[in-house]
């Protein structure tokens, strides 16, 4: 019986090894087994429920590795945490650092708290402009206001720039000097933009200090034009005339150490201010009232020339007057005046006239007082106004065209010029006068 037992150890011995690890093997084989039990009757007393291991659902196979997995087991995709913006070393989620309350966080390295306690607004920024930048942007507009006379146009262009009140008085000089070196109405139109800019441009207090810099820099205006300190010496007695300055503001001038010919244009203003009728006269200082004004007087003036030469036939005199009233950029209006005063004479001494008109133009052009641009603005002129001269020289048009055909046939207009000046709609026909008999020439 021993050696039966014996034999059947030694049997399981060779099968199982030694009884500690047989002994091992049969218990990891039973709780095998009660675990596979346990999950059968699991499943079997829950058959009417939907459970993720049932057919509506993938099946997954339940291993080691799948007891390891930290997914999801039902097949769904959370959001992150705190929207992506948790974490270790986080500061926030992408597009905060853009936010107005990114940086309210008194932890957040771009925190200031300055900024909490006022409201920041963004504007543009305009540089001020010095002398130099002055001279190249106010400039154009003076000249333009000049020619033109729009007032507030040139108020609005000013005040487009960022001047600052201490160059203010540098616009005041630029203007006044540009007005010295020219007619009476540019320096009428000149104090009426003084009179403008005061409490629009120029602060009350600030005006003082911008005729101060005026009267400073006289003895540089004495160069260009040896009667500036009577002319600024107006400007200034304008000025208070205009309300701009005080009437005390020539008293504080002399505790000023200012140069001999700034006194002089003080003293000047002073004389202007204490004769009789003082502010009647001085509102009227430059015998204009503007430059509506003088485009009628210069009209009258080329007039009156014209009619003169027609006398007398005098062309060095016409070359000397246009040089004394000194307006190139008005003298479209003798060749305007020219030709109307020749078609105003009789019909039967038209051609005489014009001829004398045209050797008059042409011995101004070659002589470069006209330039050839008034010249066309002049033809251009008679060509638009047509209509209303008809109304007071019925063969307005016909003489018009023959004096076109006189210009071109001497070779004072070319045939380009020509289709420039003349309207196409009138028609290339040269008319000749009624003297003719209203014949229709077909040759120049």
């Amino acid at each position: 019986m021993i050696a039966v037992e014996d034999d059947v150890f030694a049997l399981n011995e060779a099968q199982f090894g030694t009884y500690d690890d047989a002994k091992a093997t049969a218990l990891k084989t039973k709780r095998q087994r009660k675990r596979t039990n346990s999950r059968s009757h699991s499943s079997e007393g829950n058959e009417d429920a939907v459970s993720p291991m049932s057919d509506e659902f993938p099946k997954l196979k339940l291993d080691a590795s799948f007891k390891r997995d930290r997914r999801s087991r039902t097949g769904s995709r959370g959001l992150p945490k705190k929207g992506g913006a948790g974490g270790k070393g986080v500061w926030g989620k992408a597009g905060d650092e853009l936010s107005s309350s990114a940086a309210k966080d008194k932890s957040d390295p771009n925190f200031e708290a300055t900024e909490m306690d006022r409201d920041v607004t963004l504007g543009a920024y305009i540089p001020v402009l010095d002398k130099e930048e002055i001279d190249k942007n106010v400039k154009p507009l003076l000249v333009e206001y000049f020619e033109n006379g729009e007032l507030e146009e040139c108020i609005s262009a000013i005040g487009a720039f960022n001047i600052g009140p201490e160059n203010i008085g540098d616009v005041l000089t630029l203007a006044v000097s540009m007005a010295l070196e020219s007619s009476a109405g540019k320096r009428e139109a000149c104090s009426k933009l003084i009179a403008d800019m005061y409490g629009r441009l120029v602060e009350p207090q600030y005006m003082e200090d911008a005729f101060l810099v005026l009267l400073k820099q006289i003895p540089d205006l004495v160069l260009d034009n040896p009667n500036a300190p009577d002319d600024a010496g107006k400007f200034l007695a304008r000025a208070i005339a205009d309300d701009c300055l005080p009437p005390a503001f020539l008293k504080r001038l002399a505790s000023f150490d200012l140069p001999k010919l700034s006194q002089n244009a003080i003293v000047h203003a002073s004389s202007l201010l204490t004769m009789k009728l003082a502010m009647s006269k001085i509102s009227n200082i430059w015998g204009v009232e503007g430059l509506d004004t003088e485009t009628k007087y210069y009209s009258n003036k080329l007039w009156f020339i014209l009619k003169e030469y027609l006398k007398s036939s005098e062309q060095d005199e016409v070359k000397t007057s246009l040089r004394e009233l000194d307006i190139p950029h008005f003298h479209h209006e003798v060749v305007y005046e020219a030709i109307v005063l020749a078609m105003e004479q009789r019909v039967s001494e038209f051609e005489t006239h014009a001829q004398r008109m045209i050797d008059l133009l042409q011995y101004l052009g070659k002589a470069s007082i006209i330039t050839k641009v008034q010249f066309e603005k002049g033809f251009k002129r008679v060509t638009d106004d047509l209509d209303d001269l008809t109304v007071d020289i019925p063969t307005a048009c016909a003489l018009y065209a023959k004096f076109c055909d006189m210009c071109v046939a001497q070779n004072f207009m070319s045939e380009e010029t020509y289709d420039k000046v003349y309207p196409p709609s009138r028609g290339r026909k040269r008319f000749v006068s009624e003297g003719d008999g209203g014949k229709v020439k077909t040759t120049i």
